[in-house]
């Protein structure tokens, strides 16, 4: 009788450890998909620079006008770093909110133009209409506000250095021009900008004091109003941070062995409980005998 009851207490030990072991799991996926994704724009004309999160180098030699990313990153503050030739460039710290997807551009600031900066730009990833996409204009270049022209119109007015506005448009392929709200300067002589259908494209003007300025393109997928979301997409240019593709930063790497060694100490500590209620049988056995 106190075997069969030693018996009911072990197997009710298992039910638990085993229990305990599914809800850990359960609870460190639910925290790895509540993270983020990031993409660190480089966006400083002229310099090649290596990209570090929380310490952590994720790329390097990246040229302007490059993506690095997509990175998975816990929910939270994270610190972004930018050197070239082992001199740090930049540093800030950035939010990424549970579920978003955030752009980290680097760029000349019009204040400060010798100092690079760093900007956290949301992304509105959510729906639009079929033939449309959501475009971005953010203004990256050392200089005054700007004026937006596409097509030869303007579009958007007096858009500070560092500032996005936003707009649905159809697809196609566009003229974009960027001169100063006061004088009329040209900050970026007319560029063509070809768009996507469905997706969510961030067009940067970027550029350096009395350097050439240029054009960074991101371009995210959406969901189409009346179709089906569509499948992952691969983002960046030139393969930087190909490597890098869904994988986890922040710690959340490490869960699943976690879970593991848990596991198996807990196991481990029923073997020996297993042992320990058992011996006193065994010798009562031998007694008999």
């Amino acid at each position: 009788m106190k075997l069969s009851r030693r018996s009911r207490v072990l197997g009710g030990l298992v039910a638990l450890l085993l229990s305990g072991g599914l809800v850990l799991s359960s609870a460190l996926a639910a925290s790895a998909a509540s993270g983020g994704t990031l993409y660190v724009l480089q966006g400083l004309p002229g310099a090649s620079t290596d990209v570090s999160v929380d310490g952590e180098s994720v790329a390097t030699a990246v040229a302007a006008t490059s993506v690095v990313g997509p990175l998975r990153v816990a929910a939270g503050r994270h610190v972004i770093d930018l050197a070239s030739k082992g001199t740090r460039l930049v540093r800030a710290r950035v939010s990424v909110p549970a579920g978003a997807s955030v752009d980290v551009l680097a760029y000349y600031a019009a204040e400060t133009p010798a100092t690079p900066r760093l900007v956290a730009l949301p992304n509105d990833l959510s729906r639009v209409g079929p033939g449309k996409t959501r475009l971005v204009v953010t203004h990256g270049i050392a200089g005054p506000p700007a004026d937006i022209l596409v097509n030869g119109k303007i579009l958007f007015r007096s858009v500070a250095n560092g500032e996005s506005v936003s707009v649905l448009v159809p697809a196609g392929t566009y003229s974009v021009t960027a001169v100063a709200t006061i004088g009329g300067q040209t900050l970026l002589p007319p560029a063509r900008l070809t768009i996507k259908a469905g997706t969510f494209t961030r067009a940067i003007a970027i550029g350096a004091p009395k350097g050439t300025p240029g054009v960074l393109v991101h371009a995210l997928p959406v969901p189409v109003t009346g179709a089906g979301r569509p499948s992952a997409v691969h983002t960046g240019s030139g393969g930087q941070a190909a490597a890098l593709f869904g994988r986890a930063l922040g710690g959340l790497a490490g869960q699943p062995r976690l879970v593991y060694a848990l596991l198996s100490v807990a196991f481990l500590g029923l073997a020996v409980v297993f042992a320990a209620s058992t011996r006193p049988a065994f010798w009562a056995s031998r007694h008999a005998r």
